[in-house]
């Protein structure tokens, strides 16, 4: 069982800290050499090594922190008041304020954030610096949530939503940049900040606080999501390489596997199947989408110049082979053929021909990213080809979907709510066999209760999981005020809670009893709120 670093009395949204990165306008550039603050009667800006926090007079209308010299130096309107400061550098609200970034805008507002910055020297370039978002991860939430899916989806849509951003955000990943956890675009999740945040989405954060998605060994789950399946999710083998070694198709997860949202839909591996599919507009969860299905031309004379350029820039990803290294090695264009889909349709393998050479190309965002209309990308790679011929022959690709396709549909997500399904049962239909749970925690011998909270939004099972790795005996449980006593006579505990529990926000909480347990000895819980239903 993965146990997430907590407050040792309390666990939750408030109390888990999220290092968030913060990207300029255009989400462009994570690192800086200057950066503006433009309330500066509302901030504090503090040296944490030495306490040291830089007065600020009622007049000052703006605070620049500059990196010169490899150490930082702050200006009040445009006058040195401080140098050489060592990294970090923090920049502190004060109480009910907000720390507002000159220039900086989010959804063509100004931007505002919640906890504090953090500015701390790059490790890549000493000459610049990151600026780092410090929050809880609630609020980080409720800056993601509304960014991500449209509020109008409703809130068991927009509950989905949370549980899937909160187990993005606490699972281990490879970091690209070593300042901070997490970055603030579409690259990770689109977080905007305090000026964005919705009442519905924020009530969707309370009624799921806590709550992620486990696997069958109690360990957060990769909960990818995009806009639009298309009607059926793919496999995460199909669209993603190994994060370390690059191979593709990559090894499976098994709870993120291809999901149709009819049954009766079949594979669509096939070119027949795919065709039929991708051509048609069958019933499915994201038929709203406007990205359901689409279609995208090119004469051959067009299609040579996108791919002569493209081939170019995707060779570095090391999915096109052979290398196209210059654009007047590409040749005439002669066909494109589907080599092998993905289990949606998802074309993961095509050769394009032309009479210079033969080139493969692999991998769905690779293949998307080759077929530009009008510099921009494809929606999705699933799609059909058909050539046209006439005097002048036109290449059509049928398609439905945008984005990579695995996992939650956030468009079907939005219809599934519409018709009634809980959030517990559509993260069910993308994310098989998982269960839903409070994030687990330690509970150590110290003579300390520590508690967790948890949203019901129906009477129905609920479980305590305690993992006994040391042989606690004897503990006593909490739950809405309620006492009971539990002695753990196993590694791995189930014990039923429902009768304590209510509708609504509830209170459990743990305390050893145990007299020959000491500081070092703990045990794992979690509430289990919602068991798998399937494999």
């Amino acid at each position: 069982m993965l146990i997430i670093g907590i407050c040792p009395s309390e666990a939750g949204d408030n109390y888990i800290p999220v290092r968030v990165g913060i990207s300029d306008t255009k989400f462009q550039n994570y690192l800086f050499d200057s950066i503006e603050f433009n309330n500066p009667q509302e901030i504090i800006i503090m040296d944490p090594s030495t306490g040291y926090t830089i007065p600020v007079e009622n007049n000052i209308k703006l605070v620049k922190v500059v990196m010169e010299n490899n150490k930082f130096s702050v200006y009040l309107d445009n006058e040195l008041s401080a140098k050489n400061i060592s990294s970090p550098l923090y920049v502190k609200p004060k109480e009910n304020c907000f720390i507002s970034i000159n220039n900086l805008k989010r959804k063509g507002k100004q931007a505002l954030y919640r906890g504090y910055i953090e500015l701390t020297q790059s490790n890549k370039d000493n000459s610049k610096f990151a600026l780092v978002n410090v929050l809880s991860l609630k609020n980080y939430l409720r800056g993601v949530v509304p960014n991500e899916m449209p509020v109008r989806f409703g809130l068991e849509a927009l509950k989905a939503q949370t549980v899937a951003a909160r187990n993005y955000a606490v699972s281990p990943r490879i970091k690209a940049y070593k300042e901070f956890d997490l970055c603030d675009s579409v690259a990770c999740q689109v977080y905007f900040g305090a000026n964005t945040e919705n009442e519905l989405s924020d009530r969707a954060i309370e009624e799921t606080n806590g709550i992620i998605a486990l696997d069958r060994d109690d360990n957060p789950i990769l909960a990818l999501y995009s806009s639009t399946a298309g009607g059926y999710t793919e496999s995460y083998k199909y669209a993603f390489s190994d994060p370390k070694t690059r191979e593709f198709p990559s090894k499976d997860l098994y709870y993120l596997t291809a999901v149709p949202d009819n049954k009766k839909f079949d594979s669509l591996e096939s070119e027949k199947k795919a065709e039929e599919f991708y051509t048609t507009k069958p019933e499915s969860f994201d038929d709203n989408s406007p990205y359901y299905r689409w279609s995208k031309e090119w004469t051959i004379d067009e299609l040579e110049k996108v791919l002569s350029k493209t081939l170019v820039s995707q060779s570095k990803t090391g999915f096109v082979s052979p290398e196209l290294k210059n654009s007047d090695d590409f040749g005439k264009l002669q066909s494109i053929n589907v080599l092998r889909r993905g289990e949606s349709g998802k074309i993961i393998k095509l050769e394009i021909n032309t009479d210079k050479n033969s080139f493969i190309v692999m991998k769905e965002l690779v293949i998307r990213r080759c077929f530009q209309k009008d510099g921009i990308s494809l929606p999705s790679a699933n799609f059909v080809i058909t050539k046209i011929d006439s005097d002048n022959p036109v290449y059509k690709f049928s398609g439905g979907g945008f984005g990579h396709g695995v996992g939650l549909s956030q468009w079907g997500a939005g219809k599934m709510a519409s018709l009634g399904y809980s959030y517990d049962e559509i993260l069910q239909h993308y994310y098989k066999g998982i269960r839903l749970s409070t994030i687990p925690m330690k509970v150590r011998g110290n003579n300390k209760v520590v508690e967790q909270t948890f949203f019901v939004n129906k009477k129905k099972e609920i479980s305590l999981i305690i993992d006994n790795q040391d042989k606690i005996k004897d503990v006593k449980i909490y739950i809405n005020q309620r006492e009971m006593d539990a002695k753990l006579k196993n590694k791995q505990n189930k014990i039923d809670i429902s009768r304590y529990v209510h509708k609504g926000l509830n209170t459990v909480g743990f305390l050893v009893t145990d007299e020959s347990a000491d500081y070092n000895d703990y045990f794992s819980v979690s509430v289990i709120v919602k068991e798998a239903q399937d494999g």
